[in-house]
């Protein structure tokens, strides 16, 4: 039984947030003991989620009267007998993290800390554990063939055991290397020192780099964005994956590879070098759960096709 709790304006504060949001989502996992009980729960949250788009589930739950927990709470009173009313919960959740709340961060940690996609996380009990494996079988079965394919090779990448340090440096690479500016910066350094050719690298790679980034992160992450199915956030929040950070295509790895095929054709020697770079560092875009590696793989086409393309729309070399 769940216990009612006072209906509130004020968002909670993080931790309470997360605290009570993953509660509430790890009791509702507890209900879920058998591969039918999960068909069902998803079945319904896809009832639930139909025919809306992220943003429109979104500003929903940023105009409801009551902070998220609560919001969670009512969702899973309000639902259906159990099993199949855990949906409610988790569609209400899946709102409540791609919401424009400040709100919205604490809500995510809690679902990745309850359906067990935060490795720095307390363990959960058995029967939760049990539960969100069963979602999870459920929701790739449902998947197509691709986008399953693609999901069980992001829960293999993003599984893996790894010291909080790894997950750290994952962090610090990806502030780092946000819009390309990094790669920029070291042909910049390199012609600086007077590294033979640099100096026509430099003025190749800086309207590559800007022109895939523009391109990847808005007319075309915007387009895909603004018109995502509500279910997806659902999948990906049973699945593991941050709900909050859909993204088709991957803007970092778009600008790595643009930089990296710009800058062989002027060191083709240290090809290996420059794509390596860029390979880990798409790889740690799935690592880290921010991205699918399908959308690894089509930043990655996207940026070395786009920086082939500014090579000959300015005639450079």
């Amino acid at each position: 039984m769940h216990k009612t709790l006072a209906v509130t304006a004020h968002p909670a504060p993080a931790d309470e947030t997360r605290t009570r949001v993953r509660s509430l989502l790890e009791e509702e996992l507890e209900r879920v003991a058998t591969l039918e009980d999960a068909d069902a729960v998803i079945q319904r949250a896809e009832q639930l989620a139909a025919a809306r788009t992220e943003d429109q589930a979104g500003k929903r739950a940023a105009d409801a009267p009551a902070a998220a927990p609560t919001e969670v709470e009512e969702a899973a009173r309000a639902a259906p007998p159990q099993p199949a009313g855990a949906a409610d919960a988790l569609v209400e959740t899946a709102a409540q993290a791609v919401a424009p709340t400040p709100e919205a961060p604490a809500v995510v940690q809690a679902a990745q800390e309850a359906i067990g996609a935060d490795h720095e996380a307390p363990p959960s009990a058995p029967r939760v554990h049990r539960g969100r494996s069963l979602l999870r079988q459920a929701v790739l079965r449902r998947m197509g063939p691709f986008q399953a394919l693609d999901a069980r090779i992001y829960l293999e990448v993003n599984g893996q055991a790894r010291p909080r340090l790894i997950d750290e440096a994952c962090k610090v690479l990806t502030v780092v290397t946000t819009g390309g500016w990094i790669w920029i910066l070291a042909t910049l350094l390199a012609n600086w020192l007077g590294v033979p050719r640099s100096g026509p690298a430099l003025r190749a790679i800086i309207p590559s780099v800007m022109l895939s980034t523009w391109i990847a992160e808005y007319p075309i992450k915007a387009y895909f964005r603004r018109r995502r199915p509500f279910i997806d956030v659902v999948r990906a929040l049973v699945v593991g994956k941050e709900p909050g950070s859909w993204s088709f295509p991957s803007g970092h790895t778009c600008a790595a590879f643009a930089a990296a095929w710009t800058l062989t054709r002027f060191w083709p020697r240290a090809r290996l070098l420059f794509f390596g770079v860029a390979a880990t560092l798409g790889y740690s875009r799935v690592f880290v759960g921010a991205h699918y590696p399908g959308d690894v793989v089509s930043g990655a086409a996207l940026g070395m096709t786009l920086s082939e393309l500014t090579r000959r729309v300015t005639g450079g070399q």
